[in-house]
């Protein structure tokens, strides 16, 4: 172990001797990886930026049903419990979710028809700010609501009509106003509810008796199901693996955004073409040029290291010289090139972030990336180090003070 210290600080030592030499080194690795990471940052940057600005509005994380179909509770608590899904409610047909609203009044209130739509938490339509809705609540679109004339905490009469047993019947629902949907989210006239109080109307709707309510009719023939739904993934890479699932289910469904997602992927696909053709030629240079350096470095003091193997430096040892000289380059060759990237990161994000039409960071790297260029940067050092630590170990003991 005592050798093994001895040959790591005789070549630590022997580095800071020449201090020159090491610093021409060291900045030689850093002209070369510095601007990779820049390249790199702004690869990652850019697109990081277009598919943050793309997940922000929910109509790009959206999956449609292009047919109407049955899908009955429990095809929502599966959906529900999947990581990928934010959000998952289901709803009627487009032809029965228009509804007839009125403000709730002594007199003659004003009415308005609009579409109606199960809500619940999550729901990108609530926004940051609104609550979903509870059972005998509604949170109402801002255009039905300028219709009706009503403002948060004042109730609607939700009403509509069915046919049963040859007589028509007709329901009136009354719901309080909890807030307003931003247009900027929604912009039909509607009222999202919440899913019970949804699901009670449709089953209403469909003859059937609702205990729970309060609403007398027939015994259904079989369970509740939707015809429809809004189901929204919680990123766009989640959205490409939810709707290949979805579809390859049978299930008639279509992403509308995710063409403009794969297009980001596939310009994603060419910078990386792109930067590993650089970086594989930057490291072939880095490697053959240090390689050289360390090669010529050992043929200079080939003397001493006879000399230190005459006086009991072994092989292994001795080979320490150009290896631990390789890490020190390739540690403080990445330490500048990390600082350089910085300063360029920090100059490149205020100058371009008015430029480019997306938000966020332009430049940008995580602790990841830095771990993984400076494992690849050292493993070059090492690699390039290594003819030049097989020539270490060819110097036989006193060749120096011989003449050789």
């Amino acid at each position: 172990m005592r050798l093994w210290i001895t040959g790591l600080s005789l070549g630590l030592r022997d580095l800071f001797h020449d201090r020159s030499g090491f610093l021409t080194q060291v900045l030689a690795l850093a002209t070369v990886l510095a601007p990779l990471l820049v390249l790199y940052s702004l690869r990652v940057g850019v697109v990081s930026s277009l598919v943050a600005d793309l997940s922000e509005d929910p109509r790009n994380r959206q999956i449609v049903a292009t047919q109407q179909g049955h899908y009955p509770p429990d095809f929502f608590d599966a959906l529900r419990a999947d990581p990928r899904v934010s959000f998952a409610v289901g709803h009627a047909s487009p032809i029965a979710r228009e509804l007839t609203f009125a403000r709730e009044t002594q007199g003659v209130g004003a009415r308005a028809d609009g579409v109606v739509l199960g809500s619940g938490p999550g729901d990108p339509f609530l926004g940051r700010n609104l609550a979903p809705p509870a059972r005998g609540e509604a949170v109402l679109s801002r255009g039905l609501a300028a219709r009706l004339g009503v403002q948060p905490g004042d109730r609607v009469v939700l009403s509509a009509v069915r046919r049963l047993a040859g007589e028509e019947e007709a329901l009136a629902l009354s719901l309080a106003v909890t807030g307003f949907v931003d247009p900027a989210l929604w912009e039909a006239d509607g009222a999202l509810l919440a899913d019970e109080t949804l699901a009670a109307v449709e089953q209403w709707r469909d003859g059937a008796a609702v205990p729970a309510f309060g609403w007398a009719g027939r015994e259904a023939a079989r369970s509740f199901a939707y015809r429809n739904f809004r189901l929204y993934a919680r990123d766009l890479p989640d959205l490409r693996s939810l709707h290949a699932e979805l579809a390859a289910r049978g299930l008639p469904v279509r992403a509308p955004r995710l063409k403009e997602f794969e297009n980001i992927m596939a310009l994603n696909a060419a910078l990386g073409v792109i930067f590993l053709i650089i970086a594989a030629a930057g490291a072939l240079g880095f490697l053959f040029s240090f390689g050289a350096t360390q090669w010529g470095s050992v043929k200079r003091k080939r003397p001493a290291l006879s000399v230190l193997r005459l006086h009991g430096l072994p092989r292994p040892q001795a080979a320490l010289f150009p290896v631990v000289q390789a890490f020190v380059v390739a540690a403080c060759g990445w330490a500048l090139a990390s600082g350089a990237y910085f300063a360029a990161a920090t100059a490149l994000n205020r100058t371009l972030a008015d430029k480019l039409l997306v938000s966020g960071t332009i430049s940008q790297l995580t602790p990841v990336h830095f771990g993984i260029a400076f494992a690849l940067t050292v493993g070059v050092a090492l690699l390039a180090s290594m003819t030049a630590a097989w020539q270490v170990t060819r110097i036989e003991p006193g060749e120096g003070i011989r003449g050789n």
